[in-house]
């Protein structure tokens, strides 16, 4: 056998010229690359200026370092498999991008050998290829695959273009793009969606003329695609070029067809500048294909949903019912107006025979016509009854018509409509036209007939007997002329608008009137023309009396339900009583009326009503004296209301009757708690009658009025309860805080004087002065190692001060009673105007008014009084210092009202009223 020396490998004979390895190399079509261990370039044969543009082999000034080259998201992979490879193995590289000389990315694909321990080497050997061809090939090939998925899923042109501006570009490998779409009138388009666009670029150009000169129209008028470069698109619009954004290379505009008709372009930019080969222009196309395919399908998608739309809304909007039934009477389909009709759903009615419901006396004549209308080309109408899903019987009338060859219906077509008005207006008539006669006779009611003109026709016997003439003698008079006439108007308007005619007069033959009440029945034929007018009328007078006697009586209560809520309304005395006492003689006969009321066994001076009650007030001198005394003293003093009439006398000796004043009398207690507290009296000049109606509305009015007075007295009680137990709650926190001695008491004195100087008042000035009873309720809480100390508190000390606002409010906001105004002043009366207050941090006019009030009045009431850290201020000296702090710690308009309020000449500053001093 025949040996052959090999000569060892070197790193030196890949630079020889001479080597065989040279040779080999240059004949390569692979990219031969040596590394040492940093990664620097050692070699890199020739063809790496095929394939990426250039040779990085190292030269005297520079070494390359092959990872920069690399993309940084292979570098870390591709460094840990080659570092990891075990010497002298060959290694097989995943594919990895490498960054050519025009700055973009190839794909390669090949082997590395560790060689870094060979002394002829010392270095990693990689031998690589390009694959870019066939990656982009693979990748175009799958975003074409999950787009076509995409696109397959979508129903709507919304969806497509969703689809087109997320996955389509993508799939193109467009950095933006849009889709516009022709008009319907062909003349403009219309922009249905972009991506990756500014919106400086992309709003003018959301609707544009097919004319104008821009790369979409441009491909929808020519009907072609258009591919650019940067190049020609400065060529050839160079009037846009502001829409040119510095990091866009070329673009394309991909026209969309269906049926062979131009409807819309795709438009795209891209990220390299370069133009695009033949074969990533087709792929662009079959893409732009299935896209316009999707587009396509959306439309029609679109038609036949609107299509469906209408045809389901003529269905549902129609008053009758459509219905196809199978030759064995089976419902294959029906229209949802079934509801409204007899109360079944379509579902509840399909598959079901349609002859199930119908009234067993009709069910053999619709069985006929529907044999007859499936035997027949001719459409068969039939009448007959239904039973409602709610149990009773309506009348429909149905149209069958033959559909059994069409191929879609296969069936009888029944179009159903519901006639019970007209079936029963015609039963009706005939039963009228049957008893009108008998009712005429036998009935107390009025029956008149008239002509369609006005003319009587017919005239029952009951006239004699309700108006006193005979039928002969009324059927002479029209229905009009024996009307009141101020009933006239009223009559017509219901005799025009064909609706019952209340309650009216007509005049009897001796001229006086009797209140009735008619009925109208229109008879018309049966094209609707008016025959004749039916008119029943009744005597309604003892009604009539019944509800003006009863009329009175609501009129009353309805009174009296009002008087309830005044005195609801009011809280003084005196204005329920004045109320009651107008009320009262609105409701009776008297005329004026007095309320006295009673301090022990004294009368004060009474108040008053009515018109003549002045000219009465010297007449009430007799008064004074007999309620202690005869039967008014004795009904008084029993809690019991008098009343006297013009022969019964009021004195001892009995006066002369009938007395010139006071004739008729009325005398009614008000007793709150079980005490006598006053009494009103009514009377009149005149003689009337007191009946028992008035007077269960006077004892009603005096009921009232004195549960009115007890209530006033009993919210009086209340409120100086609540006002009394505030303080206490106010002494109790001063006694334990170590707050002068009538702190409580000063600082709600003067927090009312200021608020009312600042226009607090009524439910709002209690509000406040509520708040400085219950400002410091918080402390409470705060242990009296803290709160009591002499000395200055340390930080940790001062913040558990702090928290006493907030812990007031939790104690005191769960009370219902207590407005926001009081909380306000407890939560918020250590914020201060700058915003260094506290628990908040609240500045200026976000601290509310009442908590901003206070404010300036506790720091006074601090600043003057004796502490065991600081002798009291003056007047002088606090409210200098109350200036410095105005606009800085406290409101200035708060600070400067309060100033003048307290100046000594202007208002003095109230004392302690508790303080023994």
């Amino acid at each position: 056998m025949t040996e052959f020396r090999t000569t060892p490998f070197t790193l030196s004979a890949l630079h020889n010229n001479e080597s065989s390895f040279q040779v080999l190399i240059e004949h390569s079509a692979d990219i031969i690359t040596v590394l040492d261990q940093r990664g620097q370039i050692l070699y890199q044969s020739p063809s790496a200026h095929h394939h990426l543009g250039c040779d990085r082999n190292p030269t005297p000034q520079h070494h390359h370092v092959n990872l920069d080259y690399l993309h940084p998201d292979d570098r870390e992979r591709i460094v840990r498999q080659v570092h990891h490879s075990e010497p002298g193995m060959t290694l097989t590289l995943c594919p990895y991008r490498v960054r050519h000389a025009n700055g973009s990315w190839r794909w390669m694909k090949g082997t590395a050998v560790n060689l870094l321990d060979n002394p002829n080497v010392r270095g990693i050997l990689v031998q690589a290829r390009d694959v870019t061809v066939e990656i982009q090939a693979e990748k175009r090939a799958r975003a074409l695959e999950g787009l076509s998925m995409a696109l397959a899923s979508t129903s709507t042109t919304d969806q497509v273009v969703q689809v087109i501006l997320l996955q389509g570009l993508d799939a193109m490998g467009a950095i933006a793009g849009g889709v516009v779409r022709l008009d319907d009138d062909a003349q403009h388009v219309n922009v249905l969606g972009t991506a990756g666009y500014p919106e400086r670029i992309e709003r003018p150009w959301r609707r544009f003329p097919l004319d104008s000169p821009v790369p979409a129209a441009d491909a929808l008028r020519q009907g072609h695609d258009l591919f650019l470069t940067r190049e020609d698109w400065h060529v050839l619009y160079p009037h846009l070029q502001h829409a040119h954004a510095p990091d866009t290379g070329s673009h394309a505009v991909l026209t969309l067809k269906s049926n062979g008709q131009v409807i819309g372009a795709i438009t795209l930019s891209f990220r390299e500048e370069r133009a695009l080969s033949e074969t990533e222009r087709q792929h662009l196309r079959s893409v732009a294909a299935q896209c316009a395919l999707a587009l396509e399908r959306g439309d029609l998608n679109a038609r036949l949903q609107q299509q469906e739309r209408l045809y389901r809304k003529l269905a549902d909007y129609s008053s009758d019912v459509v219905s196809v039934i199978a030759l064995d009477g089976t419902t294959k389909f029906i229209s949802p107006a079934l509801t409204r009709m007899v109360g079944y759903t379509p579902e509840e009615r399909l598959g079901h025979t349609v002859f199930e419901g119908i009234h067993p006396e009709d069910r053999d004549r619709v069985l006929r016509e529907f044999g007859e209308a499936v035997r027949s080309p001719l459409p068969r109408l039939v009448s007959y009854r239904f039973q409602h899903k709610a149990g009773h019987w309506v009348w429909l009338e149905s149209t069958g018509t033959n559909a059994i060859h069409d191929p879609d219906l296969c069936g009888v077509v029944i179009n159903t409509r519901d006639v019970t008005s007209r079936m029963e207006a015609e039963e009706a008539r005939r039963t009228s036209e049957r008893r009108l006669q008998l009712f005429g006779e036998q009935s107390d009611t009025l029956i008149r007939i008239f002509s369609a003109g006005g003319v009587c026709l017919y005239v029952s016997p009951a006239a004699n007997n309700m108006l006193g003439y005979t039928p002969e003698e009324l059927g002479t008079y029209g229905v009009k002329e024996l009307l009141h006439p101020e009933d006239q108007p009223m009559v017509e308007a219901a005799w025009t608008a064909h609706t019952p005619i209340p309650a009216h007069r007509m005049r009897r033959p001796d001229g006086t009137y009797l209140w009735v009440e008619s009925t109208l029945r229109r008879v018309t034929d049966e094209t609707g023309v008016l025959v004749e007018v039916h008119v029943a009328t009744r005597d309604v007078t003892s009604r009539k009396e019944a509800e003006d006697a009863l009329h009175l009586q609501l009129c009353r209560f309805q009174h009296l339900v009002n008087l309830t809520a005044e005195f609801a309304a009011q809280e003084g005395v005196e204005q329920h009583i004045h109320t009651a006492l107008e009320r009262c003689l609105d409701l009776t006969p008297f005329r004026y009326g007095f309320y006295f009321p009673i301090n022990g066994d004294t009368l004060i001076e009474p108040l008053q009503a009515g018109q003549e009650s002045g000219e009465m007030l010297a007449w009430v001198a007799p008064l004074e004296q007999v309620h202690r005394t005869g039967d008014i003293g004795k009904a008084l003093r029993r809690h019991q209301a008098y009343f006297a009439g013009q022969d019964q006398a009021l004195f001892t000796p009995p006066e002369p009757l009938p007395r010139p004043v006071w004739t008729s009398l009325a005398v009614l207690p008000v007793v709150a708690r079980g005490v006598l507290r006053g009494f009103m009296t009514f009377g009149t000049n005149e003689r009337v009658e007191i009946d028992a109606d008035t007077r269960r509305l006077l004892t009603s009015v005096s009921e009232q009025a004195s549960r009115a007075v007890e209530r006033s007295a009993h919210l009086d009680e209340l409120k100086e309860s609540r006002e009394e137990t505030l303080r206490a709650l106010g002494l109790a926190l001063e006694y334990r805080d170590y707050e002068t001695k009538g702190h409580t008491d000063r600082v709600v004195a003067l927090t009312e004087q200021l608020g009312q100087a600042l226009g607090f008042s009524g439910d709002d000035l209690d509000a406040l002065r509520w708040g400085a009873f219950l400002h410091d309720t918080g402390k409470v809480a705060i242990p009296d190692a803290i709160l009591l100390k002499p000395g200055k508190l340390d930080a940790e000390e001062w913040e558990v001060i702090k928290r006493h606002p907030g812990i007031g409010y939790e104690m005191l906001h769960h009370i219902p009673s207590l407005p926001a105004t009081t909380l306000e002043v407890v939560l918020y009366h250590q914020e201060r105007w700058n915003g260094s207050g506290y628990p908040k941090g609240l500045a200026g006019a976000d601290i509310p008014l009442a908590a901003r009030v206070f404010a300036v009045v506790d720091v006074y009431d601090a600043l003057t009084s004796e502490r065991p850290y600081k002798k009291a201020w003056t007047h002088e000296e606090a409210a200098a210092q109350l200036r410095k702090e105005a606009g800085i710690l406290l409101d200035a308009q708060v600070v400067d009202t309060f100033v003048q309020l307290t100046t000594r000449e202007q208002f003095p500053v109230q004392e302690d009223p508790h303080d023994p001093q």
